[in-house]
């Protein structure tokens, strides 16, 4: 409306020399034409500067539009991405719940574990004094050193002292025998050698006695022609003497028997021990080096050391990375894992296809590694599987960075 009211005022202007005042005043005629070139250019220039200029505005008021658009778009981004991160933040607060389970349950193992080994050290301390009472009545056969007779007895005496110290050292020896169990056997096997030795030497001294009895009866044939009395007071002093021997050989021989008893029992319960330790399994292997994909199972072909456990059990371990068992029993399974992986990332462990923990690792530095461990007690039976599957894309650094070790602690 603007424009073409513009072009009607200019073109009366142009058309008009002068407004009359007065009816005396006649206007001047032309001959030439009412607009001119030079008008008629000045208002088409307008007319297209105009129109420039409302292409431009119409152009700006789309640009406007587009930011508009775009600032839309990103406010939409940003509250997915809150929605996102909350969803995160929740998932990782049940994570963390679950561990804290987890870990309460590792600890009633460990007070139960605890109850087991006092519960040892009860028996140990019983086993003790049992041994304290046996050297009481060693110790009452010392009474005897005020018979002349008997010094024969006081050198078996000293014989079954070297016994007693020697079983007293071979308890102590019980704390060693996992390292030294064959030896500990072999010192038990000199330890029945001697008993053999010292009741032969019985034997030696109990015929000694029976000849000294000889003598003094061939003594008393000797003297037959002595007083009534004095044969009288002989046998009496004899049967006198019979009756103590009998009584001392025979409180002697119960001791003996005590000692010996005791010692068939701790023989038979070594044996017992050794043959459960020694056919116990216990192992270390490592993990491969490498990046596990989600889902993926770890495997473990290097063997740090082993024992108890058959070649073609590991080999499995390290092909498969499953690990089935071969002798039943109560396992303690700790390990240690090293990763780089940026981010958050987590192991699975699993029993008969069955998760029963899991580890995580957050590595958010630049070129930084972190090292998560695992200790748990876990009852095995025999042909049972165990082993560990990624739970996120994960690499794992290999040889001694991430190795577990299983520890038989009893048989099945």
């Amino acid at each position: 409306m603007g424009f073409p009211l513009l072009f009607l005022v200019i073109s009366l202007v142009l058309a008009c020399d002068a407004f009359l005042l007065d009816d005396r005043t006649k206007p001047a005629t032309t001959s030439g034409p009412l607009l001119s070139d030079q008008h008629y250019n000045f208002l088409i220039n307008l007319i297209m500067n105009e129109r420039q200029t409302r292409v431009k505005l119409e152009q700006h008021v789309v640009r406007l539009e587009q930011e508009l658009l775009a600032t839309q778009q990103g406010v939409t981004d940003i509250y997915h991405t809150s929605s996102i991160n909350n969803a995160t933040l929740e998932q990782e607060a049940k994570n963390w719940r679950t561990i804290r389970i987890e870990n309460n349950d590792l600890k009633k193992k460990y007070n139960l574990l605890e109850y087991k080994f006092n519960a040892l050290a009860r028996n140990h301390s019983n086993l003790e004094n049992y041994t304290k009472v046996l050297e009481k009545g060693v110790a009452s056969l010392q009474q005897l050193k005020g018979v002349t007779d008997l010094q024969t007895l006081l050198n078996v005496r000293n014989e079954t002292n070297i016994l007693r110290e020697e079983l007293k050292m071979t308890n102590n020896s019980l704390n060693y025998v996992r390292n030294e169990a064959e030896a500990r056997k072999q010192d038990f096997v000199a330890l029945l050698n001697k008993a053999d030795s010292i009741e032969h030497k019985l034997e030696l001294s109990i015929r000694a006695l029976n000849n000294s009895m000889n003598h003094i009866s061939e003594t008393l044939h000797y003297k037959q022609n002595q007083t009534a009395l004095e044969v009288i007071q002989m046998q009496y002093e004899i049967q006198t003497y019979k009756f103590n021997q009998s009584v001392t050989f025979k409180h002697f021989q119960e001791n003996l028997t005590s000692v010996e008893k005791i010692q068939n029992l701790s023989v038979g319960k070594l044996d017992l021990e050794v043959h459960n330790m020694s056919n116990r399994a216990a192992f270390t292997v490592c993990a491969s080096a490498k990046t596990y994909s989600g889902g993926s199972t770890i495997t473990f072909p290097s063997a740090h050391a082993k024992y108890g456990v058959s070649n073609s059990t590991l080999s499995g371990f390290g092909s498969s990375g499953k690990f089935k068992c071969e002798k039943a029993g109560l396992y303690l399974i700790s390990g240690f894992f090293m990763t780089g992986t940026k981010g958050l990332a987590y192991l699975d462990f699993y029993k008969k296809d069955e998760r029963i923990g899991l580890i995580y690792f957050s590595v958010t530095a630049g070129n930084s590694f972190q090292t998560s461990s695992i200790s748990t007690v876990q009852f095995l039976d025999k042909h049972d599987t165990y082993y560990i599957k990624a739970g996120t894309n994960i690499n794992l650094g290999g040889d001694n960075y991430s190795c577990i070790t299983f520890l038989q602690l009893t048989n099945g």
